[in-house]
């Protein structure tokens, strides 16, 4: 499927919110756009990058013009010194948008310890400048399928800005990010076979052919560490978890490396399978 990626603001120098160090909104949204689209790629999707150019209802369109089935627009918050935590709206009435948030949002919380704060449909939201506005966000209603923003952290709370300026942090909304449009993607295509958009190729695309470890970067030792992984994968000494996953900043356990040992001398012939 092709996802596209959104990185919000940007637009003749828009920086979005500003955080107390200086951090800006749309520098982070920028770096964590092309981190995604990593992990995305890695998980064998398309991935295509609206252009920062456009005002954010024209990059929706976009989106929706270049074929894309999925549209993830990126933010920060803003708000009280205080305010903490990571939220993810839908278009109202989008019902497919909304279970691709909590899909992404789910994953999120486990996996960066944030604090949720929901689901939210974007006829409650009203732009700063206009309270009586009832018009919704215009990157979320001008893409017809599944889209969601997310504001991720509140780059107005001081703790909060430092963790959105560092890479690790950053790599781990990306990688949860990824791994909540694949468990999105996989419901979808269970519950919703004969409507899921054909991929670019014109096949559906199958869970067969995405190859393992997503949540391994391919820019990671300039792409060594995961062509090392995938091919002691294809010899059968690395097999990951059972979610397919290899998480590379794991440790490793005494009896995890005694069965490495084990599978590697077995496919020297030194010692029997394990199968």
């Amino acid at each position: 499927m092709k996802i596209a990626i959104d990185a919000g603001h940007g637009k003749d120098g828009d920086p979005g919110a500003t955080g107390p160090y200086g951090t800006k909104e749309a520098d982070i949204t920028q770096a964590l756009a092309g981190q995604l689209g990593n992990f995305i790629l890695a998980l064998g999707q398309e991935v295509f990058l609206c252009d920062r150019s456009l005002y954010s209802s024209e990059r929706a369109v976009q989106a929706k013009d270049q074929g894309c089935d999925i549209l993830i627009s990126l933010h920060c918050n803003a708000g009280g010194a205080q305010a903490q935590g990571i939220e993810a709206w839908f278009a109202h009435g989008n019902e497919e948008g909304k279970r691709l948030a909590s899909s992404i949002l789910g994953v999120l919380i486990a996996e960066t310890g944030a604090v949720s704060r929901g689901i939210k449909d974007d006829a409650d939201w009203r732009p700063s400048y206009d309270p009586n506005w009832t018009g919704g966000m215009g990157v979320l209603r001008n893409f017809p399928g599944p889209a969601l923003l997310l504001e991720l952290l509140f780059i107005s709370n001081p703790v909060e800005e430092k963790l959105l300026s560092s890479l690790d942090f950053q790599q781990k909304c990306a990688h949860a990010i990824a791994c909540g449009v694949l468990d999105f993607i996989n419901s979808w295509k269970k519950g919703k076979t004969n409507s899921i958009p054909s991929s670019s190729s014109g096949e559906q695309p199958s869970a067969q052919t995405i190859e393992p470890f997503p949540d391994l970067s391919p820019t990671l030792w300039d792409g060594k560490a995961r062509k090392i992984a995938l091919v002691l994968h294809d010899l059968g000494i690395l097999t990951g978890y059972e979610d397919g996953t290899f998480r590379p900043d794991k440790p490793i356990t005494r009896i995890e490396a005694a069965v490495l040992l084990y599978r590697a001398l077995s496919y020297l012939g030194r010692l029997p399978s394990l199968e």
